[in-house]
């Protein structure tokens, strides 16, 4: 049976996701607590090379984690459309694609200030997760 709900609300779900998931991070842009680049190295100037490594590590794990959860509940998880990858291998080439287009964010866009991503947050992506929720319980309520 066709889901109209999921179909329509699916796409600003997943962007609606993908926005907070990069901002959890705390990477560039959304990386306003700790702005390493300003600060030596943040808060992690006390820490030696275990305790950095072990740092970083977290946060690396931290976008693996997003990227799973997003593949997962928006692309379809282990699925393959075409039927030429074992699902193993299909659900890390979309991990890979995530968090390459998570890398890719840093890299491209400068960081924001405090104000815009508060703005961003409560704004935009509160009201739009709102409506979303609102709109797929009218259409869960109605079809």
């Amino acid at each position: 049976m066709f889901r109209f709900d999921k179909s329509i609300l699916m796409p600003v779900s997943f962007i609606l996701f993908f926005i907070c998931s990069i901002a959890e991070t705390n990477r560039a842009p959304f990386d306003m607590g700790e702005a390493e680049s300003e600060l030596i190295a943040g808060f992690m100037t006390e820490y030696g090379s275990m305790g950095f490594g072990l740092f970083m590590m977290g946060e690396y794990l931290n976008i693996v984690v997003g990227a799973c959860l997003t593949t997962i509940l928006f692309l379809g998880g282990w699925d393959c459309p075409f039927g030429l990858f074992p699902g193993v291998w299909w659900f890390l080439i979309k991990i890979y694609v995530l968090i390459f287009s998570f890398i890719w964010i840093r890299w491209t866009y400068p960081r924001t200030q405090i104000y815009k991503l508060l703005n961003l947050s409560w704004k935009i992506l509160i009201p739009f997760s709102l409506v979303n929720l609102l709109v797929a319980a009218a259409f869960i309520k109605v079809f």
